[in-house]
């Protein structure tokens, strides 16, 4: 993956912190950026994601879907298909 240039402007005490983890870890501080950006973005990525909690939620939106195509007025006609009523 290509790099691109990037400025920015960091707090004092950030630079310091970062400046000991780059001696204590010996990996350039643009590296360990780097890779707090990837865990930041992951993160933000994961807490998008719908959490289903309810077991009845989970089995009914795992059959959606499961019958392919139907009629193409079924979402207006939907009562005549199930119940044969026609709606007015």
């Amino acid at each position: 993956m290509s790099k691109v240039r990037f400025q920015m402007f960091l707090e004092e005490d950030q630079k310091e912190m970062l400046e000991r983890l780059q001696k204590d870890s010996n990996i350039p501080i643009a590296e360990i950026i780097r890779k707090a950006i990837d865990k930041l973005l992951v993160e933000s990525k994961e807490k998008k994601k719908i959490v289903i909690e309810s077991e009845i939620t989970q089995r009914l939106l795992s059959v959606a879907g499961v019958c392919g195509e139907g009629p193409k007025n079924l979402a207006d006609r939907h009562d005549w298909y199930l119940y044969g009523i026609s709606r007015k």
